[in-house]
C-alpha cells in the first residue's frame, strides 16, 4: 500500500496500478507465510514437551528434595514459595499455548484447503476453455457432435 502511495505521489493519481490486490497472499509471501506457521507450531508444541518434562505432567510440587547441591553434602528440603499461583499460571500458560496450536493448525488446514480450492477452479476453467481429445481415439463421433452443435445426437459404432 505504501509502494501504491509513492507511485501515485511521483506519477499523478490517474497512474494505473502497481498491483491489482495489496492485501492478498500470493507466490512467495503464501509460502513464507505457511512456513511461519509451521515454525510457530513446532515451537509451541517443543514448549509444551518442554514444560511437561521440566515439571512432570505439569504439576508443581510444594517441596523438592535437592540432593548432591554444592556446597551441601546432605539432601535438603527445598519448598517452592506460592505454588499454587505458580501451578495456577502454568495451567493457564498450558492453555493459551493448547488453544495456540489448535488455531494454527486450523489456519493451517484453511490456508492450504483455500489454495486447493483456488487451484481446482483454475484447472476446471482451463479444462473447460480448451477441450482436448486423444489423437490416439479412432471414434469421431464427438466432432460430430461439436459440429451439428448439439442440435442432433450421433452414435459412435466401432
Amino acid at each position: 500500500e505504501d509502494r501504491e502511495k509513492k507511485n501515485r505521489e511521483k506519477n499523478g493519481e490517474n497512474c494505473p496500478k502497481l498491483y491489482s490486490n495489496t492485501g492478498k497472499k500470493h507466490g512467495g509471501l503464501w509460502w513464507t507465510y505457511l512456513l511461519s506457521l509451521f515454525f510457530k507450531l513446532i515451537i509451541e508444541i517443543l514448549f509444551l514437551y518442554l514444560l511437561h518434562k521440566m515439571w512432570d505432567s505439569f504439576d508443581l510440587p510444594r517441596l523438592v528434595k535437592c540432593s548432591n547441591v554444592d556446597p551441601c553434602p546432605n539432601t535438603v528440603d527445598c519448598y517452592i514459595a506460592r505454588p499454587t499461583e505458580k501451578r495456577v499460571f502454568t495451567y493457564f500458560m498450558v492453555g493459551a499455548s493448547a488453544i495456540c496450536i489448535v488455531l494454527t493448525v486450523c489456519e493451517i488446514f484453511y490456508l492450504i484447503f483455500k489454495r486447493v480450492v483456488q487451484s481446482a477452479r483454475k484447472w476446471k476453467k482451463s479444462t473447460k476453455r480448451s477441450v482436448s481429445y486423444s489423437k490416439a481415439s479412432t471414434c469421431r463421433c464427438h466432432l460430430k457432435a461439436e459440429e451439428k452443435d448439439n442440435k442432433s445426437q450421433t452414435r459412435c459404432v466401432t
